[in-house]
């Protein structure tokens, strides 16, 4: 049963931030350098994110309740830095004169 709850927590881990690599990498590699359209992606992206962490614990919370109480830790922790991600997009936008993200 641990092993069961490890590998979900494990696998909810993993496909939690993938939105975001994806965004991030694919602006670092283009020619563009970073516009204020990318970060917003970002940014939108990372937001796609906690909603598929949140909703890989409601499955794990089905699942098991400890694999679901491990689950939730993690979603906890990430989103305690939102407001930090948030803030540092802002910054990111305002020196390149764009908006802030809503």
């Amino acid at each position: 049963m641990k092993l069961k709850s490890a590998l979900l927590v494990l696998a909810a881990t993993a496909l939690a931030g993938c939105q975001t690599s994806s965004h991030v990498s694919s602006a670092a590699a283009d020619g563009d350098g970073i516009t204020c359209s990318k970060i917003n992606q970002a940014f939108t992206a990372y937001q796609q994110d906690r909603q598929s962490a949140e909703a890989w614990t409601q499955l794990a919370q089905l699942i098991s309740p400890t694999a679901g109480n491990y689950a939730d830790m993690g979603v906890n922790t990430a989103s305690r830095y939102y407001d930090q991600i948030k803030a540092t997009t802002d910054l990111a936008l305002a020196v390149r004169g764009c908006q802030p993200v809503q």
